[in-house]
């Protein structure tokens, strides 16, 4: 037996907590390793595809389905950014909202584009 061993309790953790909320998210990671972090959703705020995601729906708690993702770091950035420098990240008053439109009104847009893209075309 090595002489560590007997102090290293079983079940100690390695994750190192980046953001926490116990009834939806743990934001983490390995410590020690600086490559990725880890993403576990809790709770029914995320739906997943079968075919992308191992998903654990712990039938001992009930339907409350529980999905883990590693996520590159450099890649985990770009989505941290992206979000930082969204309209929508910048106003929480359109959280839950539903969007009105109208089709026409789009569909009227859509034209105008087209048009203003082919002005700049010729």
């Amino acid at each position: 037996m090595n002489t560590v061993d007997h102090l290293i309790p079983f079940n100690m953790s390695t994750r190192c907590t980046i953001a926490y909320d116990q009834n939806d998210f743990h934001l983490y990671q390995e410590c020690f390793e600086n490559d990725n972090v880890y993403l576990q959703l809790d709770g029914d705020g995320w739906s997943a595809s079968l075919d992308t995601a191992n998903v654990d729906w712990r039938e001992d708690t009930g339907p409350r389905p529980k999905l883990g993702l590693r996520i590159d770091v450099t890649l985990w950035r770009k989505i941290v950014d992206g979000w930082l420098r969204s309209q929508w990240a910048n106003d929480p008053s359109i959280d839950h909202t539903k969007d009105e439109w109208d089709p026409e009104a789009f569909n009227t847009w859509l034209v105008g584009l087209k048009l203003k893209k082919e002005e700049g075309n010729e």
